[in-house]
């Protein structure tokens, strides 16, 4: 059995997307987060039947904020942990406990993640141990396992910092155990990587692909007049 584990801030003013505050307000960090879930959850609609969604999530006892968004396949726990690593970990072994047997977690600032990368994910760690979808800022979106390995989530990885990636191939190496790399996304945590996704939304990659219409329509609204947005050099 498969388990896939979105793991999210709930979206808060001032309390989710705070690197982009100042290019976008707390209201609308909160906003665009809002739609980067609207996204994801409609690519998880395509792979629902194959394979068990979870969300855990941050604050505790703040899921009612996004219940009328949530679709009834996802079940819900909240995040425990001093961490990161300890959220990231005690979720997998949560799931884990549950009888799964390949567990993945992904993050949830990546609107464009597409239903046949979440399965190739799955389909590669049949025969790896470790499954990591890399980020263009030197960590990642997704981790894949067949068994806990709590070492890899371990304290002295610096997470948020451009190592995690290296960091973690490291302990992985270090164990002999057998790891694949899936594409690599950039995930959306600066006023980078908003123009760079609009960038992509302007050249319109994802025709052929599974449209990250929320995420596409909030930038649209918020920036009718993308030449006038400080920072924004078109590339």
């Amino acid at each position: 059995m498969d388990a896939l584990i979105l793991m999210t801030r709930i979206p808060i003013p001032g309390k989710t997307k705070t690197r982009l505050i100042g290019t976008l307000t707390k209201e609308e960090c909160a906003e665009i987060h809002k739609a980067f879930l609207l996204d994801i959850f409609k690519s998880f609609s395509f792979i629902k039947d194959e394979i068990d969604i979870y969300l855990t999530f941050t604050p505790e006892d703040s899921l009612y904020l996004i219940e009328n968004i949530l679709p009834d396949y996802i079940e819900c726990f909240p995040q425990t942990g001093d961490n990161l690593g300890e959220r990231m970990s005690n979720a997998i072994e949560y799931l884990f406990e549950k009888g799964y047997t390949k567990v993945g977690l992904m993050g949830s600032d990546i609107p464009d993640i597409q239903p046949f990368e979440i399965r190739k994910a799955f389909e590669v760690l049949e025969n790896n141990d470790v499954v990591i979808g890399p980020t263009f800022d030197g960590g990642y979106f997704f981790i894949g396992l067949k068994e806990m390995n709590r070492q890899l989530f371990v304290n002295d990885i610096k997470w948020g910092n451009k190592s995690v990636l290296e960091g973690t191939i490291d302990i992985i190496n270090g164990m002999g155990l057998k790891i694949a790399l899936i594409e690599k996304h950039r995930d959306i945590d600066t006023k980078e990587d908003l123009f760079a996704f609009y960038e992509n939304m302007r050249k319109g990659i994802w025709e052929d692909k599974i449209i990250p219409h929320n995420t596409i329509k909030f930038i649209q609204n918020c920036w009718s007049d993308m030449g006038n947005v400080k920072g924004y050099a078109k590339r």
